[in-house]
């Protein structure tokens, strides 16, 4: 019945918020390393197979060790001035309460963890270096290869800057 009375309440809107919801800033800046390792997968791979690169053999010594500790020393050395700099992300001494320390340093690990992973598999999609095939695993594809030895060398690289700084640390102590 369109000339019927309607209940005056039948035409407010409901009471909650109309503008965007908010967005984690945790979970977006995994969600941007995730997508810089995507695309440092791909390119490595585009290298791979474009450059085409000779294949390693296995190793018969520590020679593919080499190669992991050199590509995680020379990634770590260019994260260190982005770091320094706060271009991947703010200090988090800078922080005022533990949360938000916590917070900043997350952020800051995630986005160091997919700038080094997108690095060091373009590195070794370039190089065509893969640690699989460098220990004798000659079934896997050296697409995946890349991907597999990019990401330890990302993960690789955080642990060989605190051994670093500590050496550093150690050999110039503060007076």
């Amino acid at each position: 019945m369109p000339n019927a009375p309607r209940r005056p309440g039948s035409e407010q809107p409901a009471p909650g918020n109309d503008g965007p919801a908010a967005v984690d800033p945790l979970a977006y800046n995994w969600l941007v390393a995730l997508g810089m390792m995507t695309i440092g997968a791909i390119a490595g791979m585009l290298f791979l197979h474009y450059r085409n690169p000779p294949q390693i053999g296995p190793a018969v010594s520590l020679g593919a060790f080499a190669g992991v500790f050199l590509l995680a020393a020379a990634i770590e050395r260019v994260l260190e001035p982005l770091v320094h700099f706060q271009l991947l992300g703010a200090e988090p001494a800078s922080a005022t309460t533990p949360a938000e320390t916590h917070t900043l340093w997350t952020i800051r690990m995630a986005r160091c963890l997919g700038l080094a992973a997108a690095l060091a598999m373009l590195a070794c999609g370039y190089f065509g270096f893969g640690v699989l095939h460098a220990f004798g695993d000659n079934g896997s594809p050296r697409y995946v290869d890349v991907i597999i030895t990019g990401l330890g060398i990302g993960a690789l690289t955080k642990p060989w800057h605190d051994l670093i700084r500590g050496l550093e640390r150690w050999a110039h102590p503060t007076r």
